[in-house]
């Protein structure tokens, strides 16, 4: 008895998996790391990969020019894998197929369905620098994985009215920060977000306190560490605006990249999610995540960061855009059904 409620069980949930278009997705992000552990092997090693490779042969809480993170990932991948390009590169692979199933999640919890979902996750397929991201080991590999956890995270807080997932939030942060200290930002923008929306009561409830605490718990030792060492990182960034290093971008050439390093095809489709987010009444809910692009953008333009910095947060708008236009289908479907309908 208990083989056949478990047998369907397992039928039923292969049934979801189909109908919801899981499947496919899961399809679509197996064959992108299939591609990328094909392909992975050429070109020879990028100089920044001798750097995580090296620190990862001298593990610590910190280095003068990252957190420890990806130091640690490569130091465990080379000691399973090997020290071939496939191997080197197969985390930044795994990560960057996964953002596809991410993205496809996010969308869902949205409120998309199947073609939302796929369209989402399409998106997330050709765009260059998640291409690229999986193509060479670095932190940036990681980071959209990371900030489409706390934002996930984020709408699940709000969505299910649960409070509890701001802890969750703050343990994906701390994360992002032990990977690379952009997504402060990112951070920072969901708080003005907040602050500014109707979402702000959330600051009267202990867990995201208690989610604040958990990033800092987790982002001590590379404090301590670079408190140790006289903050190198800081000296760093210091140094290279001193010596005029920066890349200067205008407000035209640095918005003209963020179309670029995003495939300008899906350019319409984030737009349309950022949109949706700031001001449509079905993602009100939700609006204070389209304020935290809001905040990341001008920070990053303003502080004369690069063009990919931003480049984590557009599966979130890929998401949101992907929503509003397969709901904007399915009512032109309904329409033309009630006037084909109608007709006769």
């Amino acid at each position: 008895m208990d083989g056949t409620v478990s047998s369907l069980r397992l039928a039923l949930n292969r049934q979801r998996l189909l109908a919801d278009g899981m499947a496919l997705i899961w399809a679509l992000a197996l064959a992108k790391l299939v591609f990328h552990i094909c392909f992975n092997n050429r070109y020879g090693y990028f100089r920044d990969e001798f750097n995580y490779m090296t620190c990862g042969d001298h593990l610590q809480w910190g280095y003068v020019d990252q957190p420890p993170m990806v130091p640690f990932l490569i130091h465990v991948s080379r000691a399973l894998l090997g020290d071939s390009l496939r191997a080197v590169r197969f985390v930044p692979a795994l990560a960057s197929s996964l953002l596809i199933v991410q993205t496809a999640v996010l969308a869902r919890e949205l409120g998309g369905r199947r073609f939302a979902m796929l369209l989402a996750s399409i998106c997330a397929l050709t765009d260059p620098q998640y291409l690229s991201n999986g193509s060479l080991l670095g932190t940036n590999s990681l980071e959209p994985n990371l900030w489409m956890g706390c934002a996930h995270f984020a709408i699940l807080a709000i969505k299910r009215n649960d409070p509890r997932y701001w802890l969750w939030f703050g343990v994906c942060a701390g994360l992002g920060l032990e990977n690379k200290y952009s997504i402060a930002v990112f951070g920072a923008g969901i708080i003005v977000g907040l602050l500014l929306t109707e979402q702000r009561r959330v600051f009267l409830n202990k867990w995201i306190w208690l989610g604040g605490m958990a990033a800092f718990l987790i982002i001590l030792p590379n404090i301590l560490w670079n408190m140790h060492y006289d903050w190198p990182f800081a000296q760093l960034m210091h140094n290279i605006r001193a010596e005029g290093r920066d890349v200067v971008h205008g407000p035209l050439d640095f918005f003209l990249q963020q179309l670029l390093i995003t495939n300008p095809l899906n350019a319409p489709i984030w737009f349309t999610g950022l949109f949706a987010l700031l001001f449509s009444a079905r993602l009100r809910p939700y609006q204070a995540l389209g304020w935290a692009y809001l905040v990341s953008y001008n920070f990053f333009f303003f502080a004369r960061g690069k063009n990919y910095y931003l480049a984590p947060i557009y599966p979130l708008l890929l998401a949101a855009g992907s929503v509003v236009i397969a709901s904007a289908v399915d009512r032109g479907k309904t329409h033309r059904a009630d006037c084909n309908g109608s007709s006769r």
